[in-house]
């Protein structure tokens, strides 16, 4: 008998369902394969009720935690977070402590499922192995937010993807970290993700708090105006890192930022490579802090001007003091 296979459907213009590969997405494999099929767990807030089985649209949960609470470690289970979801956190409302889960967000723009951070504490805390959170806006509501998502201790293989970092009132509220690893939380990958601070008294927008190993930022749009390096390392020195295809800026038009767009840790190796940095800085080399990785092609700028004043990191130019 031939394989059964759960039929596509598409929510807002986003086609889903699972094949014999596990959950594809818009044509994409987000999920891999297993002998067999995990749950799907489906999110709303105006029409869904914790207290429901949370397995179609219709009997959709209230909130991401209580989808997480029902779901297996290492089966496949998936979360579909609907269009127009919207969460406020107070505290660490939001725990992923089931391995192999995916959260993923449906709907673009105003329909992107929302996270208001409404305290200091408020975060959202990955302790589990092998967890995707995917297309999640996340909002600071109030002044230093310490960190919007976190990558608890030894949590490996942990992706953070598609997702949407900024904030309420632009001049006051802010995450001080956006996403940050911790102590031997290995492998992760952080990918084409907004992260937009404005004139908040941010820290970093990608902390690697402890050492990590292999872990990826590729594909993102930072800007802000942090206190320390857009990507930062601080603690110990981490190992294999790749930061690719970037765009990191430090400040704003109104006031180019004198920190870098990457420091890292003494000893810290891997990387570093097709990434833009704006910042004000004495040098060109000054813009990324890493004195044992590998630079390949990484480009400068610390003028907000029509003219092409960029510079590749690494030769000296007009903008060296």
């Amino acid at each position: 008998m031939a394989s059964q296979v759960s039929p596509f459907v598409s929510i807002h213009g986003r086609r889903f369902g699972l094949t014999p590969l596990g959950l594809e997405v818009d044509g994409r494999q987000i999920t891999s394969g297993n002998p067999t099929y995990g749950n799907t767990f489906y999110v709303h807030s105006a029409t869904g009720d914790d207290s429901r089985d949370g397995k179609s649209p219709l009997r959709a949960l209230a909130t991401i935690d209580a989808a997480v609470n029902l779901c297996t470690a290492n089966q496949g289970d998936a979360i579909i977070v609907l269009p127009n979801h919207t969460e406020t956190l107070t505290a660490t409302d939001i725990t992923v402590d089931v391995a192999g889960v995916s959260i993923i967000g449906i709907g673009h723009g105003g329909q992107m499922p929302h996270l208001l951070h409404n305290h200091a504490d408020a975060e959202v805390s990955i302790v589990a192995d092998d967890v995707l959170w995917q297309g999640i806006r996340h909002s600071a509501d109030v002044t230093a937010v310490k960190v919007a998502i976190e990558i608890e201790d030894g949590a490996d293989n942990c992706i953070v993807r598609g997702c949407k970092f900024d904030v309420v009132a632009t001049t006051t509220d802010e995450f001080l970290v956006s996403i940050r690893t911790n102590d031997a939380s290995n492998f992760a990958l952080i990918e084409d993700c907004d992260i937009d601070m404005g004139l908040g008294g941010a820290v970093a927008a990608i902390s690697f708090t402890k050492d990590t190993d292999g872990t990826t930022v590729r594909g993102c749009r930072i800007q802000g105006d942090y206190s320390t390096a857009v990507i930062n390392g601080i603690t110990t020195a981490s190992t294999n890192l790749d930061i690719n295809g970037n765009l990191l800026i430090n400040g704003t038009s109104g006031g180019i930022g004198t920190e870098p767009g990457i420091e890292l840790v003494t000893g810290s190796t891997g990387t570093i490579r097709d990434n833009y940095i704006v910042c004000n800085l004495a040098t060109k080399a000054a813009a990324v802090v890493a004195d044992t990785a590998m630079l390949f092609q990484n480009f400068y700028n610390e003028d907000v001007s029509g003219a092409a004043t960029g510079g590749l990191v690494g030769t000296a130019s007009a903008d060296d003091l």
